[in-house]
């Protein structure tokens, strides 16, 4: 950062291009069905950020929806989910019903918070 300064010092940034080859990936989930359940152990020196990030990457390159579920720390979870998302039609009324009744829980979790 620029002594003085709140912001980093961008001119001297270091900029690369690298991307990772995401090919088995997606050939892994070219594979699967719609409603598929999948644990996938980890290899060595694996994350489940860093392998969720890279199948979630491959999955939207092609086309497919994932949903992560919870699994251990050795294994990632996940379910192949129809490419479209449901659409819910709500009423005007039901829509600012709920979003009264969102706002009112984030305030009393708020409110809880201060409390304690």
């Amino acid at each position: 950062m620029v002594e003085g300064s709140s912001v980093p010092d961008f001119a001297h940034a270091e900029i690369s291009a690298t991307t990772e080859d995401l090919t088995e990936y997606k050939e892994f989930l070219r594979k699967l069905k719609v409603g598929s359940l999948v644990k996938l152990p980890l290899k060595q020196g694996e994350t489940p950020r860093r392998v969720m990030r890279a199948l979630n990457i491959a999955a939207r390159q092609s086309g497919i929806r994932l949903s992560r579920l919870p699994s251990d720390a050795d294994s990632v979870r996940f379910k192949i989910m129809p490419p479209n998302k449901r659409i819910v039609n709500l009423s005007p009324e039901a829509r600012r019903a709920r979003v009264e009744k969102a706002r009112a829980t984030r305030e009393a979790r708020r409110r809880a918070a201060e409390a304690s």
